[in-house]
């Protein structure tokens, strides 16, 4: 959370990453037994153990977990599996980039499907209105930048009347304690991708999964390399998933704080999202605003947060992670000051 460059100090508040895990979780993560032995050779071609063993702490069906090295090597195999025909993909939008990069790469056609710009709801009716004329859809929930949950009744609403493969995004899932996982029983054309970089606090391990039907899965297994998480870093989150209460009580506490920031953010006059996430997103009141306020953070408190000027819908809008309170009282401060700076 904290680095020192240039002899000033930094707070990293901008990959939203849990910084409520205390050092001991990291050390008795650490003192997971490693084999030598697994090492030196490669690991189970697709990883049918590491993926049983999530499927355990999933309590779902081992054929409907797949490993993959982050989140976003998920999000890269869906949309290869997804490919035919037009080759076009929908992306509910503003949400996070690496989707539409991923696509791009691919040279997917890619259009977006805005929000309710109000309420950064999800439009359902246009969704499904055009919904069958792409191959993928890509919609994040808990939504990144906005913080938001969308309703389980409006996804299966478009799953149900779509034959798009829709890919819901589930970074931050644990920290809202809410899942739209048990849909995969009755879906065929829903995949979800989760990762442990977020709530879990490993994003050095990049190991992510999704969880999709056997249809699905057995595409990913055609598609991935076969090795392609490192056994270290599949022993330390089979040893996270054992102090699975370490994690729990750093979200009940990052609440505690997110609500503060939202609060304080509120009494300064500024607009900040409703978030069930661990970040909250706010807005500056114009775009020009927004570049000081970033600014000024940076200049007054060495706060490196993250701004969505360049996203549709958030052209005003900052994006802070939520950091432990001491370093959230700082940043309050910090931003009361660059407020005060403005209006003389």
């Amino acid at each position: 959370m904290r680095n020192q460059m240039w002899g000033f100090r930094i707070y990293r508040l901008h990959f939203n990453e849990n910084l409520f895990l205390p050092r001991e979780y990291y050390e008795k993560l650490l003192n997971a037994p490693l084999d030598p032995d697994m090492i030196r050779y490669y690991t189970e071609p697709l990883n049918p153990t590491f993926n049983e063993a999530l499927a355990k702490y999933l309590n779902v069906n081992a054929d409907h977990v797949f490993a993959v090295a982050g989140g976003d090597e998920g999000l890269r195999l869906l949309m290869q599996f997804a490919l035919h025909g037009s080759k076009r993909a929908l992306i509910i939008e503003p949400t996070y980039s690496m989707p539409r990069i991923l696509a791009e790469s691919m040279r997917i056609d890619v259009d977006q499907a805005l929000l309710k710009p109000d309420t950064y709801d999800l439009d359902i009716d246009k969704v499904v209105k055009i919904g069958n004329s792409y191959d993928v859809i890509y919609l994040c929930s808990p939504n990144n930048p906005t913080g938001n949950l969308f309703s389980k009744e409006s996804i299966e609403y478009l799953l149900s009347r779509v034959r798009s493969l829709v890919i819901i995004d589930e970074a931050y899932a644990e920290f809202a304690r809410y899942s739209l996982i048990g849909l995969v029983r009755d879906y065929d054309n829903l995949a979800i991708v989760r990762t442990f970089s977020k709530a879990w606090g490993l994003a050095g391990l990049r190991v992510g999964y999704v969880v999709a039907s056997d249809t699905v899965i057995n595409g990913l297994n055609r598609l991935s390399l076969p090795h392609n998480i490192p056994y270290p870093s599949m022993a330390l989150v089979l040893r996270a998933l054992e102090l699975r209460d370490y994690v729990e009580r750093s979200i009940d506490e990052m609440i505690k704080v997110r609500e503060y920031m939202i609060r304080s953010l509120r009494d300064l006059d500024l607009r900040p999202l409703s978030s069930v996430t661990n970040f909250v997103t706010f807005h500056a009141g114009s775009p020009s605003r927004t570049d000081k306020v970033y600014d000024g953070l940076f200049k007054r408190g060495g706060f490196v947060i993250r701004n969505l000027g360049g996203k549709v819908l958030c052209e005003d809008c900052l994006r802070v992670t939520v950091p432990p309170a001491p370093i959230a009282a700082e940043f309050i401060r910090a931003l009361e000051e660059t407020l005060d700076g403005l209006r003389e």
